[in-house]
């Protein structure tokens, strides 16, 4: 049995390795797109010391920032409690488009293109191979995914010791036995550490893989089957444009209903609301206000939600390791950066193997000569 598990694990890992490897290193490179955002472009996201005083009131604000777009208009503005930290402005035009704003002046500092950006090529590759119409990539992955998972489970039961006495040396990687052994046991070992974080990454990454499989998730969770619609095509019909002239009441309200929140995102007549004890950045509260007076209307708690979009923020909280806080996500790096090795020192494995059988035939057949 254990020999039949070994020859699935070997032949399933040798075709999809490589796919695993790319899918594993973009993924670990898009857990920390934020931080590495912020890291290179500072002047989007903070200000400058002397400018710091009173924000100005969101009318204001949203007036300023229209004055200085051309072909565009403010459509959100997102707001933190951090002084030092920039406005970040949704904008109407564009997918994703967005405008980073010092809310002390109004001046806009910076731009973020999504669909230009790095991370968008980190994205598409780790999705769908970069493939333009996101339909065969999409699948590749998607089966290189499932792939993956047996290979998970099937590696944990070979990495379950015969011999009861050799269970130490299973938790350790050995250095001082050559450069084999080493990479036989890094394989083996960090993939044991790795196993857990690397099922989650991939059974939720599944989710957006195939709609089979996220409707058997969402009907675990008695939640009717999601209808997925097409691409949306840009409306014809002209926008309406904003009215911002009470956004500074829903917002002092919002303010104080959650005291030490992370941020609060205003828009036409509705608002968003990540909470301070929020159990990840997605568990975001949704709100309504009266655009002609500022004053709340409604609330949709999102710990109260039960929904297939509650479905799918947990699926990406768990997927990138959000759940966790900073650590968690260094935790799901760490384990990414492993799932990326493991098919190259699984080949290394491979082609240490296929040589020493090579050099024992030719030494057989050496000797059948003499």
């Amino acid at each position: 049995m254990r020999n039949f598990i070994e020859k699935i694990h070997l032949w399933l890992a040798l075709p999809a390795g490589l796919i695993v490897t790319i899918v594993c290193l973009t993924g670990a490179i898009l857990v920390f797109e934020q931080e590495l955002l912020e890291w290179y472009y500072p002047e989007r996201y903070f200000v400058e010391e002397q400018t710091i005083g009173t924000p100005l009131p969101l009318h204001e604000l949203v007036e300023k920032v229209n004055e200085q777009l051309d072909e565009n208009s403010l459509a959100s503005v997102k707001i933190t409690p951090d002084p030092d930290r920039t406005y970040t402005v949704g904008l109407q035009e564009g997918f994703r488009v967005s405008a980073f704003v010092n809310p002390y002046t109004g001046e806009i500092k910076g731009y973020h293109y999504f669909l230009e950006s790095f991370f968008y090529k980190m994205m598409a590759l780790h999705r769908w191979l970069m493939d333009g119409s996101r339909e065969l990539g999409k699948v590749t992955v998607g089966i290189t995914t499932i792939i993956f998972v047996i290979l998970l489970i099937t590696g944990m039961v070979l990495w379950v010791p015969v011999n009861k006495k050799k269970w130490r040396q299973q938790f350790t990687v050995n250095i001082r036995s050559g450069y084999n052994r080493f990479w036989r046991d890094l394989h083996i070992t960090a993939g044991m550490y790795a196993f857990l974080l690397l099922l989650i990454c991939s059974l939720t990454g599944l989710m957006w893989s195939f709609g089979w499989y996220r409707n058997t998730v969402f009907s675990w969770f008695g939640i009717e089957q999601q209808q997925r619609h097409g691409k949306k095509g840009k409306s014809s019909s002209p926008k309406e444009e904003i009215n911002s002239l009470h956004w500074d009441q829903a917002f002092q309200e919002l303010a104080q209903k959650n005291p030490g929140y992370q941020y609060i995102r205003i828009q036409d007549q509705a608002a968003t609301v990540l909470a301070k004890d929020a159990v990840h950045k997605r568990a975001a509260d949704k709100y309504t206000f009266d655009k002609n007076s500022g004053q709340i209307n409604s609330v949709k708690k999102y710990k109260e939600d039960l929904s297939s979009s509650k479905i799918m923020t947990w699926a990406y909280a768990l997927h990138v390791g959000d759940y966790g806080g900073y650590w968690g996500r260094v935790l799901t790096f760490l384990a990414s950066l492993v799932g990326a090795s493991l098919p190259l020192t699984g080949y290394y494995m491979f082609y240490i193997r296929k040589r020493k059988a090579y050099k024992s035939k030719r030494a057989l057949e050496k000797q059948l000569d003499f």
